[in-house]
């Protein structure tokens, strides 16, 4: 009886709510497709060409974000590493500096937390790699390990990509190559970069089957 009058009592209300998500889901699924067109393809293409010749001169990406900005850096390393490769051919040296759980705490604990990722690539990095860094405000008051991340891959030598949202923020503007989602929405920045990473090896999975041996 129990299970009966709860069901009840809640019907109205069930139907109520799932009659006002229909303009909400419509809505969101608009905006997705308007951002779609709105993404700028010059800046994704760049963004290919800096992986495919990091992969040509047998350098190392490193990939990092923060939040669900990690997750999409762990989704780059993993389809950069297997996916896009020719089956029996050379994979990407890639690393996601999140992925270490114990090795990102240790440094997190013992110094300053802002240096969490440059530390990790300290008497690493060469000008020959590419550093990769997803954020959805793009370091403006958030995520200053991400900045100066870039800012010490800049003074390495190394090329940057920044995949951002909302205005950009300072990775926009100091990255060599930025891919900038242009809504104030983390839902879907974060989207829109699941979309160019998918995009991105879509790209690179070709191209490097064409330069396969046959």
């Amino acid at each position: 009886m129990g299970r009966d009058r709860c069901s009840l009592t809640a019907f109205p209300i069930f139907f109520s709510t799932m009659s006002t998500d229909f303009p909400r889901i419509a809505a969101f699924l608009d905006e997705t497709k308007r951002l779609l067109g709105e993404l700028d393809a010059e800046a994704i293409a760049a963004a290919k060409r800096i992986l495919l010749e990091c992969h040509r001169r047998r350098g190392r990406i490193y990939t990092m974000g923060n939040g669900g900005s990690a997750s999409t850096a762990q989704h780059f390393a993993c389809d950069l590493a297997k996916y896009v490769i020719p089956t029996g051919q050379r994979p990407f040296d890639v690393r996601c500096l999140t992925d270490n759980v114990s090795l990102y705490t240790a440094w997190a604990n013992d110094a300053e937390r802002e240096d969490v990722f440059a530390n990790q690539m300290r008497g690493l990095l060469t000008a020959e790699d590419v550093v990769l860094a997803i954020s959805v405000h793009g370091g403006s008051g958030f995520s200053a390990d991400l900045v100066r991340a870039i800012r010490y891959a800049r003074e390495v030598g190394a090329q940057t990509i920044a995949l951002v949202g909302f205005d950009g923020g300072v990775l926009h503007r100091e990255c060599d190559c930025s891919i900038l989602v242009p809504v104030d929405s983390t839902p879907q920045t974060e989207a829109m970069h699941l979309v160019i990473e998918h995009l991105l090896m879509h790209l690179l999975k070709e191209d490097l089957a064409a330069l396969s041996p046959s």
